[in-house]
């Protein structure tokens, strides 16, 4: 991009992220359920529906359909398939999720703060609703064959909305060091396939029903709706700086 500037004129310093892609990315989940509503309304009800049946009667409605998958998946693992799910696993883990979570946040600082501040919001914040929606529904955890220990209750899967909460903001981060569509397509690609990974290690390594995972993953969804509207408030008041930068420097185009 060629610009000419009046020798006299004192030049303005362009807004770090102006350029990029963050602001005006080809996709957000925002945009997509404004063309869905049906959809945004179904997966709210399909999520009511299995809260409610994991939390009566011991989830014996869930039951019919989670124990024979569960089976399945337990009786069909392979050495190659327990190395793979057992590292997928590991990218949804607390200390995983939280660390990378804090470095892209301070990453994200300097270029644009609304960015950052709406990391670490899903960073902290996931654990937070995480933890509330467990306690009220109170689903124990499969007791069949576990690979690996787990911990509290069982409804939603929490590493699937921690991978949804840190894998599910990359394309945002990545939107701030390009303005290559195709990268940041190839982002939303990749988190797609660590979020669908991590969900599909939890029902392998026997830590939760595949409800549970599919809960989460509808969530997930609500979440990063949540966190959207993070974003646009910050960059409302702020814009990408700690103060409203200049009208004629936040104007770049993007390509």
């Amino acid at each position: 991009m060629t610009a000419t500037l009046d020798s006299a004129a004192p030049v303005v310093p362009a807004a770090p992220c102006a350029p990029c892609l963050h602001q005006h990315p080809p996709a957000t989940p925002g945009s997509f359920f404004r063309e869905h509503r049906h959809l945004l309304l179904a997966i709210g009800a399909i999520f009511g529906f299995l809260a409610v049946s994991a939390a009566i009667a011991d989830a014996w409605l869930l039951l019919r359909w989670d124990s024979p998958i569960q089976h399945f998946v337990e009786d069909n693992r392979s050495a190659g398939l327990d190395t793979f799910f057992l590292t997928m696993s590991r990218f949804g883990s607390t200390m995983v999720v939280l660390s990378v979570g804090v470095l892209l946040s301070a990453l994200t600082w300097k270029r644009c703060r609304a960015v950052s501040i709406a990391i670490f919001v899903a960073t902290f914040g996931r654990p937070l609703v995480e933890t509330l929606l467990k306690q009220l529904v109170g689903r124990d955890r499969p007791d069949l064959e576990r690979m690996v220990n787990g911990h509290g209750p069982s409804f939603p899967s929490g590493h699937v909305m921690a991978a949804v909460a840190l894998w599910g903001l990359l394309p945002l981060v990545v939107g701030l060091f390009t303005r290559k569509r195709w990268i940041w397509w190839m982002s939303v690609a990749f988190s797609a396939y660590m979020i669908l990974s991590i969900a599909a290690s939890r029902v392998y390594l026997g830590v939760h029903w595949p409800s549970d995972v599919f809960a989460g993953l509808l969530l997930g969804s609500f979440f990063l709706l949540g966190i959207e509207q993070v974003l646009f408030h910050v960059h409302r008041v702020n814009g990408c700086g700690a103060a409203r930068r200049d009208a004629s420097a936040e104007s770049v185009p993007a390509s």
